[in-house]
């Protein structure tokens, strides 16, 4: 497969002096000019990144006496990356320009080109200009052995056995970054990623099986189930090898009533980094990754957004996250012609070492537990508020001391499949969090991240719900969905900005209207079905609520797609 994605028109912002003594300055005084420039002499295409992925995916099936069967599978994929783009305007070369009299930045920019000299001495590229990059030479190995008996006999009944192994080796090619000018000359030392390679093995084994016999067990119940698995990982490494068991029991009683728990185990490993700047390399403050300009609130300095440079921080040290799930829940179902079902399930979840990203605003909020990922400037004399300005942060990731969190997830579906010639049908998904208690650190203030945040867990709502109600027929059909997502709870260095402490509750509606379009086709047959579809989202327009310091600048909570109502039309064929 080949992908090909185009960023359009890069627009760079820019803040310029022309000088009082320049030909093109009709003032007689320095004038500071802010304008948008655009790179038009290149094509609204030039940013172009194009992803070509090769795989080669085998499998081997052996059925042997007894239901016993052994399968086998692998897959090798490579993907190679290349782009072709511009990283920006370097501000010192393009403010030479300007007092070199050779650009001038009182033009109307959308109606004048700028001249060459900005495209071959201010603009930055990477590589050299027209050519591609490559950014990502990437291939994985996976394969995996599984021995299944899909119905062996035990004592207590039928049961499912499956055994087997994973292996799992991925490498990233080493690579060279440079930047520069459009006449080739380079912007500082090109920056060398240096790869590696992935290599991890597991051995997995999973029975289902009922727990009693059936002969044993009174007419009221009529089953009793269990589902008992462990993974173990092997490691070269003490802290990576590790067993994960898991068990789950179900119970069905007469009259469509069912019991069920669970008890589960898991051990995530850190992300892979699987490309580290070579030490030496000059642009970086500290981190692995490119280094950029953000905005963030500074709760320090009353909440005024600073300027600041972010790139991620290098953690050596971070350690495989540890979780524990119980749940515990009911099912209730009846009916053919009215069919009803309701489950109701109590998740209780601990985490250890909890695997989290810092954001760059989330690195300013949480300064307090992360100094050293904070570098200000030194205050200066009388400055009221103590301390500097922050000029970079460190963002990456770290292991959370711990978290607790419990939630409900309720489920109720209807389907009445005799009403009026077709079947109406209705649905409701609800998930409630009643807790969620984070500790950052070992020994710092434990933080309820639903009532008062701090800013480690953005994004958290209390509840969100999902509903809906359809009819179909054999002809046509129709139906809307509705989703509502809870008002949420702002850290307090987000309320200035704000206005409020919280953003509000957002509700959207969506419809649907399908009919089945194979009678109009000329070549029609009963052997397969035509249907069309179009579709409507956000079908009332509702405008996502507002939240001032959405990290993409846009000043709103998107919830999905948030451009508004979107139209779409589908067509599927079933045969």
């Amino acid at each position: 497969s080949r992908t090909v994605n185009n960023a359009g028109y890069g627009v760079f912002n820019g803040s310029l002096v022309l000088p009082a003594a320049s030909a093109l300055n009709p003032f007689g005084q320095d004038v500071n000019v802010t304008l948008n420039e655009t790179a038009p002499a290149l094509g609204a295409n030039y940013d172009e990144a194009r992803i070509n992925y090769y795989t080669v995916v085998g499998g081997l099936l052996l059925r042997l006496w007894g239901g016993w069967q052994v399968s086998a599978d692998a897959q090798y994929g490579l993907s190679i990356t290349k782009y072709r783009g511009i990283e920006g305007v370097d501000p010192k070369r393009w403010q030479l320009l300007v007092d070199q009299g050779l650009y001038n930045p009182l033009r109307d920019t959308e109606v004048f080109a700028p001249p060459e000299q900005f495209y071959d001495q201010a603009l930055v590229f990477f590589g050299h200009k027209g050519d591609y990059a490559t950014l990502g030479d990437y291939y994985t190995l996976d394969s995996s052995v599984r021995i299944a008996n899909p119905s062996l006999a035990l004592p207590t009944g039928r049961a499912a056995v499956t055994l087997g192994g994973d292996y799992q080796h991925a490498r990233l090619t080493t690579f060279t970054e440079d930047l520069r000018y459009g006449d080739g000359t380079l912007v500082a030392a090109p920056n060398t990623w240096v790869g590696r390679s992935l290599t991890r093995f597991s051995l997995f084994g999973e029975i289902q099986a009922p727990l009693l016999p059936a002969k044993w067990l009174p007419p009221w119940i009529l089953k009793v189930e269990t589902d008992l698995s462990a993974r173990y990982t092997l490691s070269s490494l003490a802290n990576e090898s590790n067993l994960a068991p898991t068990g789950a029991l179900k119970i069905d009683f007469a009259g469509g009533f069912s019991l069920r728990g669970s008890y589960a185990t898991s051990n995530r490993f850190p992300p892979d980094v699987f490309s580290r700047l070579k030490a030496g390399a000059g642009s970086q403050i500290g981190g692995i990754g490119q280094t950029t300009g953000v905005k963030v609130i500074d709760p320090l300095r009353g909440g005024e957004y600073e300027t600041v440079q972010a790139s991620d921080a290098v953690n050596p040290n971070l350690q495989p996250e540890a979780a524990a799930t119980q749940t515990a829940g009911m099912i209730y179902q009846r009916g053919r012609v009215h069919r009803f079902r309701v489950s109701v399930d109590f998740v209780n979840a601990n985490t250890s070492g909890e695997n989290q990203y810092l954001n760059p605003q989330q690195v300013v909020g949480l300064e307090g537990l992360f100094p050293q990922r904070v570098i200000r400037a030194p205050a200066a004399p009388g400055d009221p508020f103590g301390v500097g300005p922050i000029t970079s942060v460190l963002t990456g990731n770290f292991n959370a001391a711990w978290r607790r969190s419990q939630n409900w997830n309720t489920s109720l579906d209807y389907a009445w499949t005799e009403c009026k010639g077709g079947t109406l049908e209705a649905y409701c998904r609800w998930i409630y969090y009643q807790r969620y208690l984070l500790e950052v650190i070992p020994g710092t203030p434990v933080a309820d991240e639903l009532r008062h945040p701090d800013g480690a867990t953005p994004g958290l709502l209390r509840q969100r719900m999902n509903f809906g109600a359809s009819w179909t027929g054999k002809r046509i059909g129709y139906g809307i969905d509705g989703h509502y997502f809870h008002s949420r709870i702002l850290p307090v260095y987000e309320w200035a900005s704000q206005g409020s402490d919280q953003v509000d509750p957002y509700w959207q509606f969506d419809g649907f209207v399908q009919a089945e379009i194979g009678k109009w086709l000329p070549w029609s047959s009963g052997h397969y079905s035509v249907r069309g579809q179009l579709r409507v989202d956000n079908l009332f327009n509702q405008g996502p609520p507002r939240f001032a310091d959405d990290p993409s600048g846009a000043g709103v909570q998107p919830y999905g797609d948030w451009r508004r109502r979107v139209y779409s039309a589908s067509v599927t064929v079933t045969f």
